[in-house]
């Protein structure tokens, strides 16, 4: 984690720069493009600092107050930085109404310059970032600065095209495109940040392939009243209750042992809280005779009475 933060430290350096030079060649030039990516930089400067404080208060370890560690804390600053794309991306794509309507004469020797400059600086962040992506803040700062390096491509490719086709439309085509690709990639990850948020379970884990995985290592009647979810991108978490055929103190700790190993090794789950018991979710609250009722935090019980209250309403 500590490395990330470093890496993040580097890339605004090297951005500040890069925004600079940018924001001076798109007044030089009156590339709409050229703006457009270099008020992008700007709100990348501003998210990379943003992530950078959320990486730095995720190494905190956890107390009494926040007993799940700091861990959402960069989630949360993924969360606004994607936001902030979202509506940035909206605002380059009105820009470019604008200027369709209200044609403006584009210097192309500027934006190839200056779109060489951006692709040099966003390659080699890439290349700096590009196995950390495990890391929401990371991987949203990456997803950042691929679409930077396209974005400069494109401003080049738009460049070339108007100094030997003097069509300073393609500018304004330039700069939509540019907008849509933004919006997908902050749309894609604002969902993924919401889930994490939400406690979903992991896209890329199958709670009936861990129920089997677990049922594998023998001696296993049911597990129910599963839970997993992620504190961030990478540390995940989960809680079971788990029937065993021979319940004593002996065997339960055995079992735990194999099942811990095994839910880190398969499906990189860190953290787990397991319950042994005889009957199958026999110390649940709503298993006891006398609070018999559906419980909506149970994925494994009540099954036809949820069904039925669906219908209902």
């Amino acid at each position: 984690m500590q490395k990330k933060w470093k890496k993040i430290a580097f890339t605004i350096i090297g951005i500040t720069i890069i925004f600079v030079g940018k924001f001076i060649g798109a007044f030089i030039s009156k590339s709409l493009a050229l703006f457009s990516d270099s008020w992008h930089l700007l709100t990348d400067i501003a998210s990379l600092i943003l992530s950078y404080w959320g990486v730095k208060v995720a190494l905190k370890s956890a107390n009494h107050k926040y007993n799940f560690g700091y861990y959402r804390f960069s989630i949360f600053t993924a969360l606004i930085n994607n936001l902030s794309l979202i509506l940035i991306s909206v605002y380059i794509f009105y820009k470019a109404i604008l200027r369709y309507f209200n044609p403006v004469n584009v210097e192309p020797s500027g934006m190839i310059i200056f779109s060489i400059l951006g692709l040099t600086v966003n390659t080699i962040v890439v290349l700096n970032l590009r196995n950390n992506s495990n890391n929401m803040n990371v991987k949203s700062v990456f997803l950042h600065f691929m679409v930077d390096a396209l974005s400069d491509i494109g401003v080049l490719i738009g460049g070339i095209i108007i100094y030997f086709t003097h069509l300073p439309g393609v500018d304004t085509l330039l700069s939509a495109i540019l907008a849509c690709l933004i919006l997908r990639n902050a749309f894609k990850m604002t969902i993924e940040c919401i889930k994490i948020l939400l406690e979903a379970a992991p896209e890329d884990i199958s709670i009936d392939e861990l129920k089997e995985s677990i049922k594998d290592l023998g001696g296993i009647i049911e597990i129910t009243d599963i839970h997993i979810w992620s504190l961030s991108k990478e540390i995940l978490s989960m809680t079971a209750h788990i029937s065993i055929k021979e319940c004593n103190i002996e065997n339960c700790e055995s079992r735990l042992h194999e099942i811990q190993h095994l839910l880190k090794d398969k499906f990189n789950i860190d953290h787990s809280t397991i319950q042994f018991e005889k009957s199958t979710c026999g110390s649940c609250f709503h298993s006891k005779p006398d609070h018999k009722h559906c419980c909506n935090m149970c994925i494994d019980k009540c099954g036809d009475e949820k069904h039925q209250k669906i219908i209902n309403i």
